[in-house]
Parts: structure tokens; sequence; C-alpha cells
């Protein structure tokens, strides 16, 4: 890879970094999620150093840790921003597998719907306000 290459991915990779670190910075107040955000930030940025690393210094192994480091700091990440809406344990439905438990279409009327079930399936001209 040639060193410009490298500089100028490294530069992105920077740059992509603040810039994911920057609403931390600017709005830590009324940032939800900012620890996930900063590990996120943090992510890229290994990734870059693995990069250097790799490229750069032609330290394959040393870049593999890095990059192992880095899927390490984008995984936890990913579970701060979700562990708010994964549950362990609970079923996600009440499901009862017994017939009859629920009433599910048993209880549904059958016949003529009634004016306030038809919607506007049964209006006529004449139906319409004037």
């Amino acid at each position: 890879m040639s060193v410009h290459v490298l500089a100028a991915q490294t530069v992105v990779l920077v740059v992509v970094s603040l810039a994911i670190l920057y609403p931390v910075v600017a709005y830590a107040r009324t940032l939800l999620y900012t620890e996930a955000v900063t590990l996120l930030a943090a992510s890229v940025l290994v990734f870059t150093a693995g990069s250097v690393l790799q490229g750069g210094l032609g330290m394959v192994t040393a870049a593999e840790g890095t990059y192992l480091l880095s899927c390490l700091c984008f995984a936890g990440s990913v579970w701060l921003f979700a562990r708010e809406f994964v549950r362990v344990g609970d079923s996600s439905f009440d499901t009862d597998d017994t017939p009859g438990s629920s009433p599910g279409f048993d209880g549904a009327t059958t016949g003529v719907p009634s004016p306030s079930e038809e919607g506007f399936a049964g209006a006529t001209e004449g139906d319409d306000g004037e």
C-alpha cells in the first residue's frame, strides 16, 4: 500500500471517528446514548490504529489483535444501543397453546354487520350529510 493512500485512509478514518464523537462533546446533556456513541467512535479509532499497524508498520499479528479489539468495542456499542429493547427470559408474546383458552376469532360475530361496523361500504349518496 502506498504511503499516500495509507495517510489518506488514516485521515478519513480519524475524521469519521471525530464526526461520530462530535455529538457527545457538543450535546452531551441531550444525547441519549452517550456511552454507546463514545464506544462506537473508539471502535473506529482502534480500527484506524490497526490499519496503521498493518499497512504502515507491517505488523500483521498486532493488527489482527487490534481489529479484534475494534470488533469488541463495536459489539459493546451495539449492546449499549440495544439493551433497552432486549428481553432475556421473557417471551415476547403471551401464548397459550391449549385450545379454547383465548377467544381468538371464536368471539367474532357472523352474519350482517351493524351499521356502525359497516364503515363506508353501506353508504349511499344520500348519506353524505347534505
